[in-house]
């Protein structure tokens, strides 16, 4: 005779699906190495990249590029080089809506936020594009990538999976 007992049920979902669903969903992320490290080591970094003398300041760039992290750079660099320090943007990553968040100094000492598309470099002036000490690029993925759609369907197999094994076990 077999019991029906509601601690199956916390069982497989902290021991099984939870963990499943924090590998897969983060799999990506992880990859693109702007997550957490499960190694220990941080995926993110300070880069200088200058030459004697040069009067340099400090960027950040974050998002799907192939080294985010802090950069301190010559003053005249602007968003391309910045993203080419970094090794390039990532297969899915989104160019068209760059968002860039800057610190004006001013007498409200504020933080304005505009995006920019690096899809169409043609149609923006040299203004745009330069940046700023303590500017921060974020550089997000596109909106779908079969990556993507790969793993919400992993996800919700496994989730169907798991339940429909319960279900079997408590009958």
């Amino acid at each position: 005779m077999k019991t029906k007992s509601p601690c199956v049920w916390k069982i497989v979902l902290a021991g099984v699906v939870f963990p499943l669903l924090w590998t897969s969903t983060n799999a990506q992320i992880l990859e693109s190495g702007i997550g957490p490290s499960l190694t220990g080591s941080s995926s993110a970094a300070y880069y200088y990249i200058s030459k004697a003398g040069e009067i340099t300041m400090q960027v950040n760039l974050w998002g799907f590029v192939k080294n985010p992290g802090r950069y301190e750079v010559p003053i005249s660099t602007d968003i391309v080089q910045l993203v080419s320090f970094a090794g390039g943007p990532l297969h899915n990553a989104d160019l068209g809506s760059v968002k860039v968040t800057r610190h004006l100094r001013d007498e409200r000492n504020r933080r304005v936020e505009f995006t920019i598309n690096l899809n169409r470099l043609d149609r923006l002036d040299d203004q745009a594009l330069n940046l700023q000490p303590g500017d921060t690029i974020f550089i997000d993925s596109s909106s779908f990538t079969f990556e993507a759609f790969v793993g919400v369907v992993t996800t919700a197999a496994i989730i169907t999976a798991a339940v429909a094994n319960v279900i079997s076990v408590t009958r």
